[in-house]
């Protein structure tokens, strides 16, 4: 899981580039998100076999998206169903690091 992901957000505010960078330990699994210009880290992040699971909170100014994410890597693509309070997403993010 370690490296660096990139893909393009399509939400309600228009179509936005996120980051995703990932740090494997054992089962454990850390991280940052960077969208819309702010960086931040997620959090209870688990591995199974090449499936991930985490949460977190993108705060940006006044704007707060709770999300919890499920991601399978397969080659070098992420595939993530992120569940958020703005709804749910369905990505690909490429890994570029």
């Amino acid at each position: 899981m370690d490296g660096v992901y990139e893909t393009q957000i399509k939400s309600p505010m228009g179509n936005m580039s996120l980051k995703l960078a990932l740090q494997q330990n054992g089962n454990v699994i850390n991280g940052m998100i960077e969208i819309m210009g702010s960086k931040n880290p997620l959090s209870t992040g688990k591995v199974n076999g090449n499936k991930c699971f985490f949460n977190g909170e993108i705060r940006n100014n006044s704007m707060s998206i709770k999300y919890n994410i499920m991601g399978e890597l397969i080659d070098n693509t992420l595939y993530i169903h992120a569940k958020t309070n703005m709804g749910e997403f369905k990505l690909e993010a490429k890994k570029i690091g």
